[in-house]
């Protein structure tokens, strides 16, 4: 496996509501350590924590994704059709688990460019007919 070039997410900006992400979704149990693999997640919000000495760190909070379709519950959704998983940004069809969310730090062990394509960390954003689906399925996103 070719590995890619080294960047500074210093130098992205920081993912917009909507778009989705090459990200390294952390395990329910360890939620501060990254998880196995990279897998696409759904941008909630994305901004800044201020520490109480006055500085800041970027954060992006991601809904979980994945392509076990079995896990299909009432707070989530399969995206299939073709050209949503094009504009998505997204290869096979995907649930998106709504209320699976965390907040994740916006660094390199988190956040990476897709090996397959060499694109990401933003890789796709959710079609506007689709919004309403996530809406229906939680009152706040």
């Amino acid at each position: 496996m070719k590995l890619l070039p080294p960047y500074d997410l210093d130098e992205l900006p920081l993912p917009l509501k909507w778009d989705f992400v090459w990200c390294n979704f952390p395990h329910a149990e360890t939620p501060f350590k990254p998880g196995p693999y990279f897998r696409p997640g759904l941008v909630r919000n994305a901004g800044f924590v201020r520490t109480q000495d006055d500085r800041e760190f970027p954060f992006v909070s991601v809904v979980y994704c994945t392509t076990q379709l079995d896990l299909l519950n009432d707070k989530s959704f399969i995206i299939d059709n073709p050209a949503h998983l094009q504009q998505c940004g997204l290869f096979l069809e995907t649930l998106v688990v709504t209320n699976r969310i965390i907040r994740l730090p916006w660094s390199p062990s988190f956040f990476t460019r897709r090996q397959r394509d060499n694109r990401g960390p933003v890789v796709g954003q959710l079609p506007e007919e689709l919004k309403p689906r996530v809406l229906g399925l939680v009152s706040e996103f």
